[in-house]
């Protein structure tokens, strides 16, 4: 019993010291643990997001502050709440809350029609899927009587994202997340397997647990920013990606079903991606991507690469649910490359101002 308590003790020990020797000296990566923590709920969001303070006490507030937005409780008589769900698009990554399309939608409606009252309020939170949305949505923002509720829809990485959110609620894997998001230790230990992976010719999710690994069919890594939107624009459709709009259906339908229970609307606005408005594969950050993937084995066809498919199937669910889908690429079409940053997939202030756009139009 000495011996093995002396094991397990030393053992504990060194799995300690490793632990702080990597959160004082540092490794490749591992800002993405400093800046994110993963929530079971709320997916994985920045460390310092608002919704980790953000709740609503009736008995105690009769306004709250979101971001800036201050948002009475008490809804005046006549006045309509906008309210938008998304991630880093929706809130203003890069050209802040101002020049979000949200908010420069607000200005307008404004300035056009002065006389109606309407409250437009910026719910859009860095890194969430649109599952998680539905949850910050169900569980913080309700309180805020929105009327109308728009979500927008990232089309760079929210349908593969989306469906690793369902994949690691079916395959029960939180706790390796949440420990993930906390641990250095664990963190280091999991890039490490990953890059490994990557390398041979095992699946890495022989050593890491989904849903740090999901691979579709042709080995697209779906929770990798670049290769996740790839495998969207392959034709024929992954049974993966076939799997992610039946995911994607449903959490449109839970929206819907919570409009009717708390009387609000709820449309979606697509934010397209470069390769869309360009109507070529342009993932901007991952230029060489074909090529890159080829030296890891991985070999997709040009030939069968369609930077429409993804707009098609989100258009068809959303008629199947008799949803109002709003696409704004024609518009987006006429900046052409000045709609996005040179190096990233977000819209630029312009790329948010046509986006606005459509949403004046509706």
């Amino acid at each position: 019993m000495k011996k093995l308590f002396a094991l397990v003790f030393g053992c504990g020990l060194a799995l300690l010291i490793c632990e702080l020797a990597l959160r004082v000296i540092g490794y490749p990566g591992d800002h993405e643990r400093e800046r994110s923590v993963f929530d079971p709920r709320y997916g994985t969001v920045p460390r310092d997001s608002w919704i980790w303070s953000f709740d609503i006490d009736p008995a105690k507030h009769q306004a709250v502050d979101l971001r800036g937005q201050l948002i009475p409780l008490a809804k005046p008589v006549g006045e309509t709440r906008v309210l938008f769900v998304g991630d880093s698009a929706t809130e203003g990554a890069l050209v802040g809350l101002e020049n979000s399309f949200p908010n420069q939608f607000a200005a307008r409606l404004k300035a056009t029609d002065p006389v109606r009252e309407v409250r437009v309020i910026n719910a859009g939170v860095w890194g969430m899927t649109t599952i998680d949305e539905y949850h910050l949505l169900k569980d913080k923002l309700l309180l805020l009587k929105p009327d109308v509720v728009v979500i927008g829809l990232f089309m760079s990485n929210d349908i593969n994202f989306n469906l690793g959110h369902r994949e690691r609620q079916l395959r029960s894997s939180t706790t390796f997340e949440v420990w993930r998001s906390h641990s250095a230790l664990v963190h280091f230990v999991s890039l490490r397997l990953l890059a490994f992976g990557a390398r041979s010719q095992r699946s890495a999710a022989d050593w890491v647990p989904l849903p740090a690994v999901l691979k579709d069919q042709r080995g697209l890594h779906m929770l990798s920013y670049p290769e996740g939107e790839l495998a969207t624009y392959v034709v024929p459709q992954s049974v993966e990606i076939d799997h992610a709009y039946e995911v994607l259906r449903q959490v449109f339908s839970d929206f819907i079903e919570l409009g009717r229970e708390h009387a609000f609307k709820v449309k979606v606005l697509l934010v397209p991606s470069p390769s869309r408005v360009l109507s070529k594969l342009a993932i901007l950050h991952y230029p060489n991507l074909l090529s890159e993937l080829r030296a890891q084995g991985v070999v997709v066809d040009p030939s069968t690469i369609d930077v429409d498919e993804p707009t098609r199937r989100v258009l068809e669910v959303c008629a199947g649910l008799n949803l109002t889908c709003m696409d704004p690429t024609l518009r987006l079409q006429h900046l052409g490359a000045r709609a996005f940053f040179p190096t990233d997939e977000h819209p630029t202030v312009e790329g948010h101002r046509e986006l606005a756009s459509e949403l004046l139009a509706h």
